[in-house]
């Protein structure tokens, strides 16, 4: 604690000292309003994307572009995994409108229960951020922004296959400088059989979000935001070794925040609270007699701050600290609660030629100790109007309460509390070139990354945790993007993953060795169409055993029948493929959904 205490006496002087001159750009790379070493890492996804994809989940909004894969356990609601560059969930930090959220128990974040009705943005920055952000931060960042200033009142409606139905509204009104925000949202689908078995039983979901907030602009330099998510619900599942199949979910993230942007300084000081609670019952038990609890509660709070030294030089500085509490039953944990303080500092030096930054971040966690995360990234842009980015980082994954504190049972040990902190190294390489055929423009896009891990925490048959010796993840990607003409654009994507555990020689589960995207965008007046083609080779299963490759197609379609009404369409998996990317659960068959939106 005293490192702490000494690392953030310097971070705040060196705030206090040195606010001087900044010019900064909004990113999710740095917490705060600051420009992206490497903004080909970046993927940001506008309101127009999603309301122009049709899209029912934030996997549907990601699943199609360079650097992303996913396994799923099923539909909409189901427990799904997410891969950036080969990295999956675990190592990537789910954040709401900068509030940290998910599960402490599990490790996992249900992102996939978020409605994207509700959402005005995702911020998304690709490869190793633990320098910023702390643990869990390998793969990248994700930052859902929920809609705060669309001014006016909107209906959606939505029906699909299953007999999925949605309904919402949402009203914001400005008085001056406070404005106020509220949206609410039900929906509901029968689902369909996610595992063949003799029951034969559709998995269906309901779930009902709120999300309100006000925002006060005290000048044209300073501003505050209050921000409540709140998405509660229920869902089935098939449980493959005949447990509980069913489960209730309440998810809440509240987040208060002040922020300054002058030319001198940008300064953003949040706190927050986020709860992530599951009950699961079924096969004899119910909600209120013989299930499940697993809560996790965690309140946060930082400062974080860009100052500009001299032109072209700045420095980014913060502290944070965030309180962990676990609310179980009946499981009692040995251990139900953790702390963790953070410091960072980084210097960035920005030219018209070449932008580099070099930082470094300390947490001190009371349940695995402290640990020290560093990272450098230079980018050269050429002549030609090609560039180079270059990088190098370390950072790690904290185990989770489950792997550290999960009580012992007539069954086995399922925690293990010499388990240590799994670190990595990462290096990652984007080269871009701009295109011209035809006159028309395109752009060219080569990205890799090697991920060195030690330690790596893994599970073995009963889902005893352990650390093994090391393992890898190499990843690259080709993405081509071509406009054709001035209503027809394409992107192609090719994609490669080699992830190995060193210790047995074995290919890492759910990583397809190869997969190949092509996106065809067309545009026509008020219509604006999206096919999505996917192929995905063959992946390794947890069992060792073998995923089968297979091709899909996505459509999209919306239609601006006038100012105020819009009509959007989907159809998933066009040719009713049958699939499965989590052994044992098989994926859904053809499914379309129709959303109409009027404004007023």
């Amino acid at each position: 604690m005293k490192k702490l205490i000494l690392a953030s006496t310097t971070l705040l002087a060196c705030t206090a000292s040195l606010a001087q001159d900044l010019s900064t750009v909004v990113t999710i790379a740095n917490k705060v309003d600051a420009p992206a070493i490497n903004d080909k890492q970046i993927v940001v996804i506008e309101r127009s994307d999603i309301e122009n994809s049709g899209a029912a989940s934030l996997k549907d909004l990601l699943v199609s572009k360079a650097d992303f894969q996913f396994s799923q356990n099923g539909g909409v609601a189901n427990s799904t995994n997410l891969y950036i560059r080969g990295l999956d969930s675990k190592k990537i930090l789910f954040l709401i409108n900068g509030q940290r959220v998910g599960s402490a128990t599990s490790g996992t974040t249900d992102f996939q229960l978020i409605p994207v009705e509700q959402i005005e943005r995702v911020e998304i920055i690709k490869g190793s951020r633990s320098a910023i952000y702390g643990a869990d931060a390998q793969a990248g960042v994700i930052n859902i922004i929920t809609r705060q200033k669309q001014q006016g009142t909107s209906i959606s409606a939505t029906i699909g296959t299953n007999q999925t139905r949605q309904i919402g509204v949402r009203s914001q009104i400005q008085q001056g400088n406070i404005g106020g925000y509220v949206s609410v949202l039900h929906n509901a689908s029968d689902g369909y059989d996610l595992d063949i078995d003799s029951k034969n039983d559709t998995d269906g979901y309901e779930r009902n979000a709120v999300n309100t907030g006000i925002n006060y602009a005290i000048n044209e330099d300073q501003s505050i935001n209050l921000d409540l998510q709140l998405n509660k619900g229920s869902y089935d599942y098939d449980n493959l070794y005949m447990g509980t199949d069913e489960a209730d979910f309440d998810n809440r993230a509240y987040s208060a925040n002040y922020t300054l942007s002058k030319e001198s300084i940008s300064l953003k000081a949040q706190v927050g609270r986020s709860y992530d609670r599951s009950w699961n019952y079924g096969n004899g038990s119910t909600r209120s007699n013989g299930a499940d609890l697993f809560g996790t509660r965690r309140d946060s709070g930082e400062i974080t701050a860009v100052i500009a030294i001299t032109e072209g030089h700045s420095l980014i500085t913060g502290i944070d600290s965030t309180n962990t509490e676990l609310s179980t039953q009946p499981t009692v944990y040995d251990k139900d609660s953790a702390k963790n303080s953070g410091a960072l500092l980084a210097y960035r030096f920005e030219h018209e030629d070449i932008a580099f930054e070099t930082g470094a971040r300390y947490d001190d966690n009371s349940a695995y100790g402290d640990f020290w995360s560093y990272n450098t990234a230079v980018e050269l842009t050429f002549d030609n109007g090609d560039s180079l980015a270059l990088g190098q980082s370390t950072a790690f994954r904290a185990p989770t309460f489950n792997d550290l504190y999960y009580p012992a049972s007539l069954f086995g040990d399922y925690s293990n509390e010499n388990l240590e902190v799994e670190t990595s190294r990462v290096w990652t390489l984007d080269y871009f070139i701009p295109l011209s055929i035809m006159g028309k423009s395109g752009s060219f896009l080569l990205s890799g990354q090697r991920a060195v891990f030690n330690n790596q925490i893994s599970y073995d048959e009963v889902y005893y945790p352990y650390n093994i010796g090391s393992s890898y993840v190499n990843y690259a990607s080709a993405s081509w993007d071509q406009d054709w003409s001035s209503s027809l654009r394409t992107e192609l994507i090719q994609e490669w993953t080699e992830a190995m555990n060193l210790d047995t020689g074995e290919m890492l589960a759910r990583r397809p060795v190869r997969a190949t995207k092509l996106n065809v965008n067309w545009v026509q007046n008020s219509i604006t169409a999206r096919l999505e083609s996917m192929y995905r080779d063959q992946s390794a299963t947890v069992s060792g055993e073998t995923n089968a490759s297979y091709f899909i197609y996505n459509l999209g379609v919306n239609y601006d029948v006038n100012k105020a009404l819009t009509v959007s369409a989907r159809i998933e998996n066009l040719t009713n493929r049958s699939y499965e990317t989590a052994s044992g659960y098989l994926a859904q068959g053809r499914y379309a959904q129709i959303t109409g939106r009027y404004n007023f």
